[in-house]
């Protein structure tokens, strides 16, 4: 059997700090060249198609820029028993642009739910999206998340219940689309089975994804009515 380590097991094997240097990498030497480019000319290039650029955009990236670099902050590391010393750049912890930060981030996510959230069965993944015309609403009021997240399980939990039975599954927000626009979506992992309070589980039943479609927008477009007053 293949041996399985953790993010932890791995981290501790490590014998010696290494420096990674991200000002080699090619992905940040274009950054630093074309980061002023992208502010300056994004509106007359891409705001057509792809809409305004996001401030959070050029923040990740001005982040991203400073990740691992010494002039940009350390902490100075000190054995007590080899006396030896050395300097550890700060990291930027951001998502989506930098490679080094979101690895980790990505792992250390994923085996949580591995180890202390899934259960031990095959998952599907599921995807729900809003259309163009909702999703300002969330950009000035993130609490109007709630709402897609109620939404999205009603729809499955209604759809899927079997007597006695409940599904299971995770949800979590994303909301930016694959041109960094603002594009408020929830991924999801659903377990192939349905369990009961006391532990036993059931095959899940065929699923109707029309169904869960309209009844999720059902659900989300009566939320609005009766939260936002908008007249849909």
């Amino acid at each position: 059997m293949k041996r399985r380590e953790s993010w932890e097991q791995a981290k501790n094997q490590c014998q010696h700090y290494r420096r990674r240097s991200p000002e080699q990498g090619v992905l940040y030497r274009l950054v630093q060249e074309k980061r002023q480019d992208l502010e300056y000319q994004w509106e007359e290039l891409f705001q057509p198609e792809y809409g305004y650029l996001r401030p959070e955009v050029l923040k990740a990236f001005d982040a991203y820029l400073n990740c691992g670099i010494l002039e940009h902050g350390v902490a100075r590391v000190y054995c007590d028993s080899c006396k030896h010393t050395l300097l550890v750049a700060f990291s930027c912890k951001k998502r989506g642009v930098c490679p080094s930060c979101g690895a980790k981030r990505a792992v250390k996510f994923a085996e949580h739910l591995y180890n202390e959230v899934l259960e031990d069965c095959e998952q599907r993944h599921v995807v729900f999206s809003l259309p163009k015309r909702l999703r300002p609403y969330l950009k000035y009021d993130r609490s109007l998340a709630s709402v897609v997240f109620q939404a999205a399980w009603r729809s499955l939990a209604e759809s899927l219940r079997v007597e006695g039975y409940q599904p299971g599954g995770i949800l979590t927000l994303q909301t930016a689309g694959d041109a960094l626009n603002f594009n408020p979506h929830l991924h999801g992992l659903l377990s192939n089975v349905l369990f009961a309070a006391d532990g036993t589980c059931t095959n899940l039943p065929d699923i109707n994804t029309a169904a869960i479609t309209e009844r999720f927008c059902e659900l989300v477009l009566s939320a609005c009515r009766s939260t936002l007053c908008l007249d849909i």
